[in-house]
């Protein structure tokens, strides 16, 4: 198993935003929505409807006329969680760096030791040999103040430099810091169904860390002073929450966002949405952060300004602090919860159709395997947020998300509409299945003889027009509105659906024939017939002997408990072509240990995303092991025919074969969609199915969006198709013959 860093775009990779049209200031909203939903640590855990939050947003949004009234609008739904730390960080200019002061690093102001870690340093050595000095200082030290003010950034990464040096000499007792807590999603859990994928969402935990004071050391009072700029180390927070004697002093607003992971999405104006990732877990017990004074960030920060007082009165009170209940610790279950449906709106309210799109483009953002297959998918964004909300009806509605999902490269894709597959482009079609051969539209199989016989249509009959519409502007319509991962899929999807429409209903067609007349012809059409529902012929057996002692197996045919008396017959072959050239039966895991010669273990590579706080890793572990339990039952060589009709499983089954029997591929390449599916939930009860994670070879190697690649490449011909010959099966019988 591995993990690597994957160069998908995330959310903080977006340029800045220009929200200069209504769509654009929604396409920011959605973002930040994003965010929040899938990476926000309390939302599993709250009864907060972040749906609604969106919807009601949406229209303050699209009316806001600049930077300021959009951040008001977006304040408005991140104010909703109640958490300082995700909010709208407004535009202000830089505060001037003060001017170091030469200042030592401990002092002593009367009976209290000071330290002030505010400075910057050269190197690590010089470092190490500054904060080494205060050891024998704090080592008798009763009453002690910290000063973390840092100045700028440069000061508070070398601020945190040095209380790693410190952690066993600032404690004068055990204390125990926070976990720290995070989202972890192990690709997209499915909304609907079931998966072999195996993806779930996590809560993990980062353990918390316990600091123990070196030996000798007195019990003694500690103050922290910090401000906005303090790095809140585990130190530290483990000192103040957990150590009644330890006391913090902020110089302005105190909340853990230096504490805590974060996302930042750029708004106009220079605004920015900052997102909580993380959170923490105090232990039993402890004070969580919380400010024992607080005075204003602009005070004055010397000695005798009212933080440093504060500080030294604190440290000489000789009290313990008050204990107090820690509101951040979170009490409810975190659970999740697949996305509602608002089934009971076909033609959901504007609101929800904007939530439609906002929830399609972050799933796909974050959680889809192969970041090519999303092309341009910032600009995705505002042109279908506007076209779901001038859709007119359900149809329309439906057709744009049709068109959305069409924008991600992905054969895996298909949407169910209330449960029916293909509902609003065409639920059912002809008796016949029309391919694109040498770039025109044959009819290249028939399913019911006696239709296509009555009708007078022949295999090689060229398509005209559908329903009186010339095939190629029907073809146009499907083509934008259907997902593949390779053209060649594409054109095949297109194909099956040229004929589609209701239930039913009769389509209309005009056909020539290779003669060159042309005819207009009637056909039925049925659910049964299309493509996710059509079944393989099942006339005679799935294997046969072809002359020169060569046999063929049709795996869309054979079945599980075929493939020993498959293999008894083939014994004594001088070779096996496996015609995969649509969808197998299962038969992979029994078929590849029977021919494994090779002793292959794997055929593939899993390749999973996993996504925290935004950003994304990819997590590679081998495919199932294939068994070696039994000696290989045929040992001949083997060609297996292949082209964009196998998919997924398929593509699999070809993988397996070429790792365990070394099997030459033949024809042209796969539709390039293998690997588990998952689905996204639309309101309107559309659900959406895509590829959840990738099959790649044990090398690397792509498989998705390329397809398995044919060893020799062979494509029927019009001529071919027309003669009735199968020209990628004479080439295979060529091959095992030579």
């Amino acid at each position: 198993m591995g993990l690597a860093a994957h160069a998908a775009p995330t959310a903080e990779d977006a340029p800045e935003l220009v929200e200069a049209t209504p769509d654009a200031r929604l396409a920011a909203l959605c973002r930040i929505w994003g965010a929040v939903e899938h990476f926000h640590p309390s939302l599993p855990s709250r009864g907060l409807d972040w749906d609604a939050a969106l919807v009601e947003t949406a229209p303050r949004v699209m009316e806001a006329r600049s930077p300021e009234a959009l951040s008001d609008a977006l304040q408005g739904m991140l104010g909703r969680l109640g958490d300082p730390v995700t909010r709208v960080a407004r535009q202000t200019p830089p505060a001037p760096v003060p001017s170091a002061q030469a200042t030592p690093l401990s002092r002593q102001v009367g009976d209290v030791l000071v330290v002030d870690l505010d400075r910057r340093f050269g190197n690590f050595q010089e470092l190490y040999m500054a904060v080494s000095s205060l050891g024998p200082e704090l080592a008798k030290a009763r009453r002690v103040v910290v000063d973390l003010r840092a100045r700028g950034t440069d000061e508070a990464v070398w601020m945190d430099q040095a209380l790693g040096f410190l952690a066993g000499a600032l404690p004068s007792e055990p204390v125990t810091g926070p976990g720290e807590r995070y989202l972890q999603h192990s690709g997209y859990r499915i909304q609907f169904g079931a998966t072999s994928g195996g993806y779930g969402t996590t809560m993990d935990l980062r353990l918390a860390e316990g600091f123990a004071p070196a030996p000798g050391t007195p019990k003694r009072s500690m103050a922290f002073l910090v401000n906005g700029r303090t790095p809140l180390v585990p130190l530290l927070l483990a000192m103040v929450g957990s150590s009644s004697r330890t006391f913090l002093v902020a110089q302005g607003a105190l909340d853990e966002s230096p504490a805590v992971k974060t996302m930042e999405l750029p708004l106009a104006g220079g605004h920015r949405a900052v997102v909580r990732t993380s959170e923490l877990v105090f232990p039993e017990g402890s004070q969580g952060l919380r400010a024992d004074v607080t005075v204003p960030a602009n005070a004055d920060e010397g000695e005798q300004g009212p933080a440093f007082q504060a500080a030294l009165k604190l440290v000489r009170s000789g009290r313990a602090k008050t204990p107090a209940r820690n509101a951040s610790q979170r009490t409810g279950l975190p659970t999740w919860r697949a996305d509602e449906t608002y089934a009971n709106q076909e033609y959901p309210s504007p609101g929800l159709r904007t939530l439609a799109v906002c929830r399609f483009w972050n799933v796909m953002h974050y959680f889809h395997p192969d970041p090519k297959a999303l092309g341009d998918w910032d600009t995705v964004l505002p042109e279908f947020l506007r076209k779901a909300r001038e859709a007119s009806d359900a149809r329309t509605y439906a057709l744009a998300l049709y068109e959305l999902s069409a924008r991600v490269h992905d054969g895996h894709i298909f949407l169910a509409e209330r449960g029916t597959v293909f509902r609003t482009l065409g639920e059912a079609t002809a008796p016949i299945l029309p391919r694109y051969v040498e770039g025109r539209p044959l009819m290249t199989e028939i399913f019911d003889a006696n239709v296509a016989r009555e009708a007078g249509l022949s295999v090689g009959d060229e398509l005209l027009t559908v329903d009186g519409q010339p095939v190629e502007e029907r073809a146009a319509f499907l083509r934008s509105h259907l997902a593949a991962s390779t053209p060649a899929a594409l054109s095949l999807k297109v194909a099956e659906m040229l004929l589609a429409g209701p239930e039913g209903s009769q389509v209309s067609l005009r056909v020539k024939s290779a003669d060159g007349r042309q005819k207009e012809l009637k056909l039925p059409r049925s659910r049964a017939w299309l493509a996710p529902f059509r079944q393989p012929s099942s006339e005679g057996e799935p294997y046969r002997k072809l002359e020169g002692n060569l046999g063929y197996v049709d795996l869309r045919q054979l079945r599980v408990e075929q493939i020993d008396p498959m293999l008894e017959a083939m014994k004594g072959t001088r070779g096996i072509i496996f015609d995969m050239r649509g969808q197998p039966r299962s038969t992979a895991w029994e078929l590849a240990p029977r021919l494994n010669v090779k002793g292959a273990e794997h055929a593939a590579v899993v390749a999973r995303p996993l996504v925290s706080s935004g950003k994304r890793q990819e997590l590679r572990f081998s495919d199932s092991e294939i068994s070696r339990a039994t000696p290989p039952r045929y040992t001949g060589r083997t060609v297996m025919l292949v082209d964009e009709r196998a998919s997924s499983q398929a593509e699999y089954t070809a993988m397996m074969l070429q790792a365990t029997a070394g099997t030459r591929i033949v024809g042209a390449p796969t539709a390039g969609a293998v690997g588990d599916t998952t689905n996204v939930c639309l309101p309107g009860a559309i659900c959406v199915l895509f590829t959840g994670q990738l099959l790649l070879y044990p090398d690397g190697r792509p498989v998705q969006g390329v397809g398995v690649p044919p060893d020799v490449e062979v494509r029927p011909t019009v001529q071919g198709i027309r003669s009735g010959r199968d020209e990628v099966l004479e080439r295979a019988i060529s091959m095992l013959r030579e």
